[in-house]
């Protein structure tokens, strides 16, 4: 029974079968190729933590109440990978399943920012 039940809290806890809370602990930000800026979460306006809800296929956690979609979802060499497409731009995002660790990219119209962090469970 003890085997049994160490395997269990072994499976990966950051595969989207939960809600996760992901800060946002580090972003680049570029708008031309020789010209990248380190910042936070506050440097391109979003919150230092997001909520990704892959059951219900949504991205949350600003003050304006805005939401974003998630539009695929994708299992891959032990990473959660989700993705989405929103005002002529579009994003990924990659979780390690075994250690929450973040890494996201977005393509807007003018430039992109890659985030790091990490994710927890709710």
């Amino acid at each position: 029974m003890l085997a049994a039940a160490v395997v269990a809290d072994a499976a990966p806890p950051y595969d989207g079968s939960k809600p996760m809370q992901c800060a946002i602990d580090t972003v680049m930000v570029c708008s031309d190729p020789s010209v990248c800026v380190r910042g936070t979460a506050d440097t391109i306006n979003l919150p230092p933590t997001i909520n990704v809800d892959v059951g219900q296929r949504l991205i949350s956690g600003a003050a304006t109440g805005r939401t974003i979609k998630i539009t695929s979802i994708n299992h891959e060499g032990g990473r959660l990978l989700i993705s989405g497409s929103e005002l002529a731009g579009s994003w990924n995002m990659a979780v390690a399943e075994d250690s929450g660790d973040m890494f996201s990219a977005v393509i807007v119209r003018n430039g992109g920012f890659l985030m790091f962090g990490r994710c927890s469970s709710s």
